[in-house]
């Protein structure tokens, strides 16, 4: 939600609240410097009102490496003001691939040449289709995979775009429309959509200044953590109505046994001897490492489906998985779309690799949580969406 609003604030300026940390957001900022746009950053302070209340937090646990941690994930305030400028522009998204995907439509509004490039996994990750709408609608674009060239302007008429193989491509168009006179995009599929419909939410309740909803995919790591541990957590701010596809955790959850309710304020979340159970992932395939995971620590058998499209996220999402789970001594098959985990066996402590994705590195925190001897390696990854996960752990388990 974030990226998208930064995306949105590029048209006439504004401020966008509740911004998470993180390295996505911070690769979304730089990009958008490398286009021209002014980007001012900063923690909130009195003077902006700060939308979510937090309750006063203890002193600040030590992360794994001895560093301070922090008690809460520090959110700020992004404000956006100026305009493209007249200079070619090279940007590096890194393990970004939603901002990859935005900058590369938005660069198409320049008359100027600008390069879209990343780490070696993003090189790896589906973009073609996005290169082929944009030619479609004018632009000169070089390649069809990272790097990739682009210079417009593009101009404004229908184009076809599908989410069979990333949501993306349809956010990063759709996002465009009020930029660009006459220009409508026909999204077809059913995979991600539910990310389709996030971005019109945003950009219908856009205003200045937009205030973030908290990320209820970060959210979705704590529930399941304390589903499997059979805790008791209230998660603030986030409710059953969001709009977020990773709201879906709530209803398995409780399908899997444990019990998810809405509370005054937040979600509470309470855990219980857990049982397998069918989910189709193909709206919300996020969850999918952390659904995984639960289905190993639960009786009988757990089956994901829906979601081919986890083979293109930062890892392949369907061989990490299975492959984090037999490390540690659970039974995983791959399936096409997903997977099926068969529980009730006993795990096992071992060395575990996060495969440079921070979905799989939070996976396998919440496998250590409940198996004793395990060592996450690659445990950084969750510098990317939430780079104080293993502070905030700390905490809640100290």
């Amino acid at each position: 939600m974030a990226q998208r609003a930064l995306i949105l604030a590029t048209r006439f300026g504004g401020t966008i609240q509740n911004v998470p940390e993180g390295e996505d957001v911070e690769r979304m900022c730089a990009g958008l410097r490398a286009l021209g746009f002014r980007i001012d950053e900063g923690p909130v302070d009195g003077s902006i009102e700060e939308p979510f209340e937090r309750p006063e937090s203890p002193e600040r646990p030590e992360r794994p490496d001895g560093s301070p941690g922090d008690p809460g994930v520090e959110r700020g305030v992004c404000v956006v003001s100026g305009g493209f400028s007249r200079r070619e522009a090279e940007i590096d998204a890194g393990n970004n691939g939603t901002a990859a995907r935005l900058l590369l439509a938005l660069a198409s509004l320049r008359d100027v040449w600008t390069v879209i490039d990343g780490s070696a996994r993003l090189r790896e990750r589906p973009v073609a289709p996005l290169c082929k709408a944009l030619r479609e609608l004018g632009a000169e674009v070089t390649g069809d995979a990272f790097p990739v060239r682009v210079k417009g302007p593009i101009r404004g008429t229908t184009v076809r775009i599908s989410t069979g193989i990333s949501s993306q491509f349809a956010t990063a168009l759709i996002l465009l429309v009020p930029r660009v006179k006459g220009l409508r995009i026909n999204v077809s599929g059913r995979r991600s959509f539910s990310y389709v419909n996030l971005t019109a939410y945003v950009q219908r309740g856009f205003s200045d200044p937009y205030i973030v909803e908290p990320d209820f995919s970060s959210a979705a790591v704590f529930a399941v953590a304390a589903a499997t541990t059979r805790g008791d957590l209230l998660l603030e701010g986030i409710t059953l109505s969001s709009p977020q596809g990773d709201a879906r955790v709530a209803p398995y959850l409780n399908k899997a046994g444990a019990r998810v309710t809405g509370e005054d304020g937040g979600l509470r979340v309470r855990g219980g001897p857990l049982r397998g159970f069918r989910a189709d992932v193909a709206n919300c395939p996020d969850l999918a490492p952390l659904l995984g995971v639960m289905g190993a620590l639960a009786t009988g058998e757990t089956l994901l489906t829906g979601a081919p499209h986890l083979t293109h996220k930062e890892s392949d999402r369907i061989a990490t998985t299975v492959g984090l789970i037999r490390a540690l001594g659970g039974k995983a098959e791959p399936r096409e779309d997903g997977f099926l985990v068969t529980g009730g066996r006993r795990l096992h402590g071992g060395t575990v690799s996060a495969a440079g994705d921070h979905r799989i590195a939070m996976a396998a925190a919440v496998l250590a949580l409940n198996v004793p001897g395990v060592t996450v390696t690659g445990a950084e990854a969750v510098r990317k969406s939430y780079p104080d996960f293993f502070g905030e752990l700390a905490r809640l388990t100290e």
